[in-house]
């Protein structure tokens, strides 16, 4: 009787940690989920100003070439 109550606490042990497995890799896809939004904001914040700094480029090289015409 004791070896049959032993047998049926290995499933038992093993169902709580795959529960606990489970909640770990929740709240992994939550973290990624999560770093995944703030690496696209960041991106879009970099090709922005990549926008604005070509533009102001653009600018500076116009009115140094009018300048040059002087």
């Amino acid at each position: 009787m004791t070896t049959l109550i032993g047998l049926l606490a290995i499933p038992a042990a093993a169902g709580a940690s795959w529960a606990g497995v489970k909640a770990g890799l929740n709240g992994a896809r939550q973290n990624i989920a999560s770093i995944e939004k703030i690496v696209i904001r960041l991106d879009d914040k970099v090709d922005s100003m990549a926008v604005d700094h070509g533009e102001r480029i653009a600018t500076l090289e116009a009115e140094t070439s009018n300048l040059k015409d002087r």
